[in-house]
């Protein structure tokens, strides 16, 4: 009798804050199985206050590692596999735009809280402290999300961090 391969990995939380979440513009992603495991396991607040921004000619929502800053984000915590792990590092440019960190997750008075992995924007100009801090994120016809496939190599988001919209 040989050993039973093992299929699956160990799952790790992640905590998703903008376009991932369910019933916005990129949570597709998180939903096909090609990409690999996601299952959506809560709702989750930061334990720290951070800047959640939207940014970019594509309507990015973005969260700024500047800690203190702006308000106690609201998003979702889905277990996902490596898989998907990797297959957010390629969408999200894992080391051009963000750094994927370990954080505490605010799970519910008293549920306490939970280690997840979050995508932060460690590198960015300054100006994208002066724009709205969110609480929480919602695509929006006023600030509609670009998705991927729909943006122009002319102006990559990671170049674009310093577009400012024109009113």
């Amino acid at each position: 009798m040989g050993q039973a391969k093992k299929v699956s990995s160990a799952l790790s939380k992640l905590f998703v804050y903008g376009a991932l979440k369910y019933g916005q513009p990129s949570n597709s992603i998180l939903a096909s199985s090609g990409n690999g495991f996601a299952k959506f396991w809560c709702k989750a607040t930061t334990t720290q206050k951070l800047p959640l921004v939207i940014a970019t000619r594509y309507n990015i929502p973005f969260l700024l590692n500047k800690p203190g800053v702006g308000y106690y984000v609201t998003g979702e915590i889905y277990e996902v596999d490596n898989r998907m792990l990797n297959s957010l590092d390629n969408l999200e440019d894992c080391e051009e735009i963000y750094t994927r960190e370990m954080h505490d997750m605010n799970i519910g008075v008293g549920e306490g809280t939970v280690p997840c992995w979050v995508y932060l924007l460690q590198k960015y100009p300054e100006n994208l402290l002066s724009l709205r801090y969110l609480s929480s994120y919602e695509n929006s016809t006023t600030h509609p999300y670009i998705m991927r496939h729909r943006r122009t190599h002319k102006h990559p988001a990671q170049d674009d961090l310093t577009y400012e919209a024109q009113n």
